[in-house]
């Protein structure tokens, strides 16, 4: 059983700031949720979920296109909060995103009302979810930057290097269709990349992974 209180005192900065009623409020509207990998959290026309915090597992932030392309626009690892879920309680927000989960993934999930009226009379709370929402819009620029600016060997050696030094090993678990999927591209586009790495002898091919053979090489790339 999760520890919610304990939790929320350490991922909030402001929980000793707000009153006990407050808090109160937080911990009745907390709610652990429990996704398999690939399984959808947020679709672009769902009810807003409020604030997330990932307790394990990692979540995908995405943008679909009309011809069905899909633009990663951020990821949220363990010890992560998103609030751009929060779209009905946070006036900046303005557009909507969908959310799958990379991993098998376990949530704090904070109700919007409970958040919103936490949020609608303390300025520390309003301040603290101001600022991640900055912190993950810098995020989303860099990725459509990358998006725009990078070539498809640049992005891919850019995603397999990042991987890496997330996961803190040379075999990454990961498939052709989880990159296409990340860098908006084609999954023929890069299994056919991925081919020319492994033929200058950057990583190995397997099924559903990839292993870093050269990970000097794969940094000049980017």
């Amino acid at each position: 059983m999760i520890e919610k209180k304990g939790i929320l005192a350490k991922i909030f900065p402001f929980w000793e700031k707000i009153s006990e009623d407050d808090r109160s409020e937080l911990l009745q509207g907390t709610f652990e949720k429990k996704f398999k990998k690939g399984d959808p959290v947020k679709s672009s026309n769902s009810a807003c979920l409020g604030a997330m915090y990932c307790i394990s597992g990692r979540l995908r932030a995405y943008i679909s296109s009309d011809d069905g392309k899909e633009v990663t626009l951020y990821y949220v690892n363990s010890g992560d909060i998103c609030i751009l879920t929060a779209n009905c309680v946070i006036p900046p927000i303005s557009f909507e995103i969908e959310i799958e989960a990379e991993e098998d993934t376990i949530l704090l999930q904070i109700a919007p009302t409970a958040f919103g009226k936490v949020q609608s009379h303390n300025v520390e709370v309003e301040n603290f979810a101001l600022r991640i929402i900055a912190e993950r819009f810098s995020d989303v620029i860099w990725s459509l930057e990358q998006f725009h600016s990078f070539s498809i060997p640049q992005r891919i050696a850019m995603y397999l290097y990042d991987e890496m030094n997330r996961t803190k090993s040379m075999i990454l678990s990961v498939t052709h269709e989880q990159i296409a999927k990340a860098l908006a591209s084609a999954r023929e586009v890069i299994s056919r990349q991925l081919k020319d790495f492994e033929e200058d002898g950057i990583v190995e091919l397997g099924r559903g992974k990839i292993e870093i053979m050269d990970k000097d090489a794969l940094k000049k790339l980017i």
